[in-house]
């Protein structure tokens, strides 16, 4: 079964792997690609979409990556961390220390809707995958010969989730169909997806450009579609405000070229007395553009997006005051999205 469009009209090569639900989603929406600036854009058009059954999806989602933190349970963990801060006990402790340890049923099975993948699977894999489609395959060939990057859809799971939230499945299909995408413009390297800090980050920035791309009412129903997720895709909300000192702390690790450049703007006289004036206006939550140039260059949000994107092609993870940093910062989102 073909999806709901006439292939020669879309700018993106859609294929249907065997979902029945696959003729539900139409990607002919006009508004589907008014939404996009011109990198999304450009991405979309390179990385085709498989549409793929629950039971496709199951074997194509790696197993380690379904397994994420209850918001509630994080709470929890953020009071009992506060309560022993309060006493002076924990000053010391590493970012997001005790959340690793959590028993099981902090822990959520989650179920993939979207999926992003840089490489296909071996041919094992793919004929697994085309063995449980259901009806038609038309994109069968298409996958066969697929080296990837591509996304993954299932339809099937975005209209259950589109009728539990009560929403528009269109809706629901821009927002995962946004989401997959912003994890492939942030492929520019390796992801840390193996630490807790590096999903925290990575899913909480890929939900930051899909709220993005929507507006009014629609933002704000992707945002309650959000409420659904777990703990490590929260952290979207707090991009736009927070500037951790940790980050400061880590200056020379990486932010190596910026602070570099700004150093030597700044007189030396000067450069205590500024970094002294960044955390007050930072702790009062006061606007940063007069102290930084990127509050006027698409905000803080877009700089940390830009410095991952820059950390992943440098492998710069590799350098533990790197990691640490990085650590340090998604404990920061976490805290601020589930306060």
């Amino acid at each position: 079964m073909a999806a709901k469009v006439k292939a020669a009209v879309l700018p993106v090569r859609v294929e249907n792997l065997g979902s029945p639900a696959g003729a539900e989603l139409d990607f002919s929406r006009e508004k589907l690609w008014a939404r996009m600036d011109a990198p999304m854009g450009k991405k979309a058009v390179e990385v085709p979409v498989y549409l793929v059954n629950p039971a496709q999806m199951d074997v194509l989602y790696p197993p380690e990556r379904l397994r994420f933190l209850d918001p509630k349970a994080v709470h929890r963990w953020a009071q009992r961390m506060r309560e022993q801060e309060g006493r002076g006990e924990g000053e010391e402790r590493p970012p997001l220390w005790g959340l690793e340890g959590l028993p099981s049923e902090a822990y959520r099975e989650v179920v993939a809707v979207g999926l992003y993948v840089s490489e296909l699977y071996d041919d094992q894999r793919k004929a697994r995958v085309l063995q449980l489609a259901q009806g038609e395959a038309p994109g069968a060939g298409a996958f066969q010969h697929e080296e990837g990057p591509a996304i993954f859809l299932c339809p099937e799971r975005i209209l259950a989730w589109a009728g539990r939230a009560e929403m528009d499945p269109h809706l629901v299909q821009d927002k995962v169909y946004y989401h997959e995408l912003s994890h492939a413009l942030m492929d520019t390297g390796p992801t840390p997806y193996g630490e807790l800090w590096g999903r925290i980050v990575e899913e909480s920035l890929a939900n930051w450009v899909a709220v993005g791309r929507f507006r009014g009412l629609e933002a704000r129903q992707v945002q309650r579609l959000i409420l659904d997720q777990p703990a490590e895709y929260q952290g979207y909300a707090a991009l736009e405000d927070l500037l951790p000192e940790p980050l400061l702390a880590w200056e020379e690790a990486w932010w190596e070229e910026f602070w570099w450049r700004l150093r030597h703007s700044i007189h030396p006289f000067f450069w205590e007395e500024w970094r002294d004036l960044l955390r007050w206006a930072h702790r009062r939550g006061l606007p940063l553009w007069p102290l930084f140039p990127w509050q006027a260059d698409g905000g803080l949000g877009r700089q940390i997006y830009r410095w991952w994107r820059e950390a992943k092609r440098r492998e710069a993870f590799r350098d533990g005051d790197v990691a640490q940093a990085w650590a340090r910062y998604a404990e920061a989102l976490l805290l601020r999205a589930l306060e």
